[in-house]
């Protein structure tokens, strides 16, 4: 049975696929760039295009299996270009990565990130294929954006203070995905993804400080400067949609972002890592 993981080089796809390959199974790499795509010897690598659907028959022959994930504001034309493909090339189960940011607000108080991927969840739950869900909160490795600051003059910078996130590590929800993958029962589930702990953007810094040996500090910045950044990674269309989620969970005073999801547990076995487990493992990323 081939797997085909999309997002292959990316934070989760990256983990995903090398999980998969490293316990054996038959995988296949989807990239649109594979000359430049960096991935372990003895993975299979397709060169396509969710955004073109004429190139997904190809990657998608004899796979049975999809980790499917894409990012911004194509993720709901790019995973139902997928999805329907995949409908007639004989896959029969898919995961795909979402964002509990679906289940943050009601559908009629969307915000274009909610929507983008509630309707990629659509998409795949009324495709008639067996599908799986993953919802994770937001990622313990967006931290990594504060390396430069933790290694010059050490001032972390971010819009939000005081909000409590229940943040994940990606390597837990590469986990999740590989179980969903790799073994039955997960077929029709939604899985929403948090770590144990809710900790405001203060108190991330306190903990990298300490675990890194140097003192940080932290300095809030405007919402407007923070969509400047977020613009210059990952485009205009993306950063708005990211910073309306932004500011409707600020405004609102929910504690949606800080609740915790006992899914990681119940899928693993075990408790998810905290940030201070994630931050004692990558404080090399900090040196």
């Amino acid at each position: 049975m081939t797997i085909l993981v999309t997002g292959a080089t990316g934070n989760v796809g990256g983990k995903v696929l090398a999980r998969l390959h490293a316990a054996g199974h038959s995988v296949r790499a989807l990239t649109r760039d594979p000359a430049r795509a960096e991935l372990p010897a003895g993975v299979e690598v397709v060169g396509a295009d969710m955004g073109l659907p004429d190139t997904l028959p190809d990657a998608l022959d004899g796979v049975r299996k999809v980790f499917l994930m894409s990012l911004g504001h194509n993720k709901r034309t790019h995973d139902a270009n997928l999805v329907a493909v995949a409908r007639k090339t004989g896959v029969e189960h898919i995961v795909q990565l979402s964002t509990l940011g679906v289940a943050e607000v009601e559908e009629e108080n969307d915000t274009p990130l909610g929507l983008w991927h509630r309707q990629a969840e659509k998409a795949l739950t009324e495709s008639g294929l067996a599908w799986t869900i993953l919802r994770p909160n937001g990622f313990m490795t967006h931290a990594l954006g504060w390396a430069r600051a933790a290694r010059g003059d050490g001032v972390v910078r971010s819009p939000v203070a005081d909000l409590p996130e229940a943040l994940v590590d990606p390597q837990d929800i590469a986990e999740v995905a590989v179980r969903a993958l790799t073994e039955p029962g997960h077929e029709g589930r939604v899985y929403a993804l948090t770590g144990p702990e809710a900790l405001t953007a203060r108190q991330q810094v306190a903990v990298l400080g300490a675990a890194i040996g140097r003192e940080l500090r932290f300095e809030q910045i405007s919402i407007e400067e923070h969509r400047a950044v977020m613009a210059g990674l990952y485009g205009e269309a993306t950063a708005d949609g990211v910073v309306a989620a932004l500011r409707k969970a600020l405004e609102s005073g929910d504690d949606f972002r800080g609740r915790l999801f006992p899914d990681v547990r119940n899928v693993l076995g075990r408790r998810a890592r905290s940030f201070q487990d994630w931050a004692e493992a990558h404080v090399a990323d900090f040196a």
